[in-house]
């Protein structure tokens, strides 16, 4: 099948404790997707912008871009490069948006975010262009474009307890979190905060706590070499029996064969 053979990714990959600092005059287009912690993004030597938690911009032709840790405190950073006439039409179209000046863009589901990307690195492994692997892609781009087009109508009070909520979910997710008051501190009822909770993540806040201690894991499997269970208790989930089946339903693979198929097939 020819139909996705103007598309070739050319480069991607996924560092959960990344400390270092890129300097860039890219040949390809990059999305560049901040999972966890804090980074910086300057283009064309501007005044850096720094920024924390789930968010993305994008490397392009020419532009100069810098970009990186803070601090020296690590980050989980991932990236797909890609060229070809079809990313010509994205850009032409008004998917794929490119600018000359900082712009970061907070994702909405930074979990379905990440999983997107983390199947299409699995796809481009293979031999030959994934017809999947690009329509994931544009997926990507669509995500990225509702995110930037998304306007939230919430006090500024809530729409912070809310943001700083989810940025504490990701970055703790082994911790117990008290949902209930969260409404209290939002002065609404539990049932009208879930809906606002759903309004920013797509998913009710017990189901996103659950992704995110599986997402969590899925990390601690390609990245470490400890035991299931251990990796289980450390994100939050006592019962290794009810880890094994919460992550096979999400990602399909148990947690040994997730670790198999994945460990050590990423690059930079």
């Amino acid at each position: 099948m020819d139909f996705f053979a103007e598309h070739c990714f050319t480069c991607w990959g996924s560092l959960p404790e990344d400390e270092n600092i890129y300097y860039n005059m890219p040949s390809f287009y990059g999305i560049q997707y901040n999972h966890s912690g804090k980074f910086f993004l300057s283009v064309n030597h501007s005044k850096p912008v720094i920024e924390e938690g789930p968010s993305v911009f994008i490397t392009h032709p020419g532009a100069y871009f810098e970009y990186g840790c803070v601090n020296g405190e690590p980050r989980h950073h991932n990236w797909l490069c890609s060229s070809g006439s079809r990313i010509e039409k994205y850009v032409s179209g008004g998917l794929l948006e490119l600018s000359y000046e900082p712009v970061i863009v907070k994702i909405r589901n930074a979990e379905k975010f990440l999983q997107t990307m983390q199947c299409i690195f699995a796809l481009v492994e293979q031999p030959g262009v994934s017809p999947r692997a690009v329509l994931l892609y544009e997926d990507l781009l669509l995500q990225i474009y509702e995110s930037r087009q998304s306007e939230k109508s919430l006090p500024p009070f809530q729409d912070a307890v809310l943001k700083n909520l989810i940025a504490e979910i990701i970055a703790h997710p082994e911790r117990d979190f008290d949902f209930s008051a969260a409404a209290d501190e939002c002065n609404i009822t539990l049932a009208h905060f879930r809906r606002l909770f759903r309004r920013q993540t797509d998913m009710p806040p017990a189901q996103f706590l659950i992704n995110s201690r599986l997402q969590r894991a899925a990390t601690l499997l390609l990245s470490t070499s400890e035991p299931v269970g251990k990796i289980a208790e450390s994100v939050g989930i006592g019962s290794p029996f009810y880890f094994s089946m919460l992550f096979k339903k999400k990602y399909f693979l148990s947690p040994l064969e997730y670790r198999r198929e994945f460990k050590g097939r990423r690059q930079r």
